[in-house]
């Protein structure tokens, strides 16, 4: 599992959310690299003279997750591939609604964990495939921050997933994974500190390894008005004059090039 938590920063009128980068197997720690947060480009195109099609609206959200990787993973690239290529119908001209994004999430999960879970042997258990997952961001269409969580279960019923709003206001946040109770236990345990909030207690969560799936790096996304952005973190720990940025601890600045580019034009110090 993992720990991913969004919340509305009021200082900045934005939606953060931000995640651990540990993902476990049976055997263990399978990477302390593992990115957990994406953004959800949206592209929303009207016909023109036929047979052309232009882009009318371009959006962007935030998809994070706690829970199976593989199914995660196939979601997001299947429920992304199919909100790159939405086609007003004809007379609409209404925005597209973050909660009609988290409702084709839900059905694309929905058959992805169905189609894995018919396959899975004698020893295996419908659990490895499950995973909680948030769609969030500045909705067009109300003109509000929205973020909605799609928690999935299994009961007497069989494989169920429900979409719960979470309410973005000032002092909210929103854990998912299995280090959801131990995020909450540290939050209290903070209180009071001078620079005590999310941000503070998930570095200090991941910093302590309090649960052995739990761990790696950070990984930060913020949602404003104009759209959705993974954020650089700007890493001092080894030697202040030598920061650098990174990305799920990979840096940036010398691990990758790219003729003509430098990587990162702001970044976060955590």
């Amino acid at each position: 599992m993992t720990l991913a938590v969004v919340w509305y920063r009021e200082k900045f009128g934005q939606l953060w959310c931000a995640a651990d980068s540990r993902i476990s197997g049976k055997s263990g720690v399978l990477t302390d690299s593992g990115p957990k947060i994406f953004p959800i480009p949206v592209n929303c195109y009207e016909p023109i003279k036929p047979p052309n099609f232009r882009v009318r609206k371009r959006h962007s959200f935030g998809f994070a997750y706690a829970g199976s990787t593989l199914s995660a993973m196939s979601t997001h690239s299947i429920a992304s591939t199919c909100t790159q290529n939405l086609l007003y119908k004809r007379g609409s001209e209404l925005p597209v609604s973050i909660e009609s994004i988290a409702e084709l999430y839900k059905a694309v999960a929905q058959k992805q964990v169905i189609e894995m879970s018919s396959r899975i042997g004698a020893l295996d258990s419908l659990q490895t495939y499950l995973f909680d997952c948030l769609v969030f961001g500045y909705c067009p269409r109300y003109e509000v921050y929205k973020a909605y969580l799609l928690k999935q279960s299994v009961d007497f019923e069989g494989f169920q997933i429900e979409i719960i709003e979470f309410i973005t206001a000032p002092g909210n946040y929103l854990p998912i994974g299995s280090g959801e109770k131990g995020f909450v236990r540290l939050m209290d345990e903070l209180k009071g500190h001078p620079e005590a909030g999310v941000l503070t207690t998930l570095k200090e969560m991941v910093g302590r390894e309090m649960q052995a799936d739990v761990g790696g790096y950070l990984q930060i996304g913020c949602s404003d008005k104009k759209g959705f952005k993974i954020i650089p973190i700007m890493n001092t720990a080894a030697e202040p004059s030598k920061a650098y940025i990174s990305f799920l601890g990979m840096d940036a600045t010398s691990d990758v090039v790219i003729d003509g580019f430098t990587i990162g034009y702001s970044a976060i110090k955590p």
